[in-house]
């Protein structure tokens, strides 16, 4: 299967100044924050402090880059990108290095979310496939990616960036529920 970037057209409803992955940066603090008090009040991130962020941000920038060279114990090196729409923080895209025995199984080699207001837009999909172009500009040919078996919208992107269903597993992550775990083949 030839692997190629879904139309921009066709696959997202994005403004038309065409969104893009940058690193993090103290730039997007504002609507970072933002989006922080979008995850909580869905229920997630429930550790986040979005006050230690007003005065921490620097060094949470610092700490979340540093993951790229010099992961703490445990973990693999992982570089994060945020999708930024007209200025704004849209969502994450973690592109990880390689694979732990732990990654295998759920997390695999790209995570992402999209910020609460930004979903169903197709920016879920459009952040996929620019993390899938920076995974392979890191030599990974063959991708893993896993997402909740109940998670439907994921499943979509997943697939429109041409995941291949290998398995649906039982993850011992103290998650409740099945992961289904997708591989991309990548053309050399």
């Amino acid at each position: 299967m030839m692997w190629t970037l879904p139309d921009h057209d066709a696959e997202c409803d994005c403004p038309m100044t065409d969104p893009f992955l940058a690193l993090p940066s103290t730039d997007y603090k504002r609507s970072f924050i933002n989006a922080v008090h979008e995850f909580i009040d869905e229920g997630r991130w429930q550790g986040w402090k979005p006050y230690l962020l007003e005065s921490e941000f620097d060094s949470y920038v610092e700490n979340v880059r540093l993951m790229e060279t010099e992961p703490p114990a445990g973990f693999v090196p992982q570089t994060t990108f945020w999708l930024i729409v007209d200025g704004e923080y849209a969502g994450r895209a973690s592109v990880r290095h390689w694979l732990n025995e732990s990654l295998e199984q759920f997390g695999g080699h790209i995570g992402y979310e999209v910020r609460p207001s930004m979903r169903r837009k197709g920016y879920g999909t459009l952040m996929c496939a620019l993390a899938i172009v920076e995974a392979r500009k890191l030599g990974i040919s063959r991708i893993l990616i896993t997402c909740d078996d109940t998670n439907i919208g994921s499943q979509k992107i997943i697939e429109a960036n041409g995941g291949v269903l290998q398995d649906t597993i039982d993850v011992d992550n103290g998650r409740p529920g099945l992961t289904r775990r997708y591989w991309i083949e990548m053309p050399e």
